[in-house]
C-alpha cells in the first residue's frame, strides 16, 4: 500500500483518536497518525502525554515498514490500563507490528527523535524511560517486570518491578532483550541476539552477549 493512500485511509481514526485522547487544543493539531495496522485498547482520556512544539505528523504509528517485519500481518498496538501514561517528549515513529503495553500506574516515558522499525514490545508495569534519540530494531523485548509475582514462604513479595532508563542516542539491534532495572549510558550500541539485565551506568560502549557485558569503548556512530 502507498505511503499516500495509507495516509488518506487513515485521516477519519486518526481525528477520531486525537480528539477522544488527548486534550482539545493539541488534538485539533492531529499530532498524533495512526496507520491502518493499528489497534488501540483500554486507552482513556489524557492517558498519553505529548510534550514540546507539538504539531502535524509529530508521532507516527504503525507506518515505517521495516525489512525484517511481515507487514501483510503484523498489527501495531497500543495497549494503556487505567491509571497508566504513555508520554511523548518529542517527535516520534513507531514502525508497524510494535507493541506498547502501560499497565496500571506504569509510565512508559519516550525522548526526542524516537524510533522503533517494527515488531519490538514494551511492556512497562512501573517506569521506563528513553532519552532522545533512540532507535530499536525488529523483535525486541523491553520488559520492567517478570510478569507473574512471586513470593517467598512468608507470603512477602520477592520480584518487584524495577526501573528501566535508557540514555541519549542509543541504537539497539535486534532480537535483543532488555529487563527490569537494567540502565543503559549515552552514546551507547546494544548488538543483536543481546540480553542488558543489570546497569551500564557509563557512556561511549558497545554492549553485546547473554548477559551483555562492555566489549569495546566507542567514539561515536551515525543511525
Amino acid at each position: 500500500m502507498g505511503r499516500k493512500l495509507k495516509i488518506l485511509l487513515s485521516l477519519p481514526r486518526t481525528i477520531i483518536f486525537n480528539l477522544c485522547y488527548l486534550p482539545l487544543h493539541q488534538a485539533v493539531k492531529l499530532p498524533i497518525w495512526l496507520a491502518p495496522n493499528v489497534r488501540v485498547r483500554r486507552l482513556t482520556k489524557c492517558s498519553i502525554k505529548l510534550k514540546g512544539n507539538v504539531r502535524p505528523f509529530y508521532v507516527r504509528i504503525g507506518y515505517h515498514e521495516a525489512d525484517g517485519v511481515d507487514t501483510y500481518s503484523a498489527h501495531t498496538i497500543l495497549d494503556i490500563h487505567k491509571g497508566g501514561k504513555l508520554v511523548f517528549n518529542g517527535d516520534a515513529h513507531v514502525g508497524q507490528g510494535a507493541i506498547f503495553v502501560v499497565k496500571e500506574d506504569g509510565v512508559l516515558t519516550l525522548g526526542r527523535h524516537f524510533a522503533i522499525s517494527g515488531t519490538t514490545s514494551i511492556i512497562c508495569s512501573k517506569a521506563i524511560t528513553f532519552g532522545d534519540d533512540v532507535q530499536l530494531s525488529w523483535n525486541s523485548l523491553i520488559m520492567d517486570s517478570d510478569a507473574h509475582k512471586i513470593y517467598d514462604e512468608d507470603g512477602r513479595w520477592i520480584n518487584p518491578p524495577c526501573d528501566i532508563t535508557i540514555g541519549n542516542k542509543v541504537w539497539i539491534a535486534a532480537n535483543t532483550n532488555i529487563t527490569k532495572g537494567a540502565v543503559i549510558g549515552d552514546n551507547t550500541v546494544v548488538a543483536s541476539n543481546s540480553l542488558v539485565n543489570k546497569q551500564f551506568a557509563g557512556d561511549n560502549n558497545i554492549l553485546a552477549g547473554c548477559p551483555a557485558k562492555i566489549i569495546k569503548h566507542i567514539g561515536h556512530f551515525n543511525i
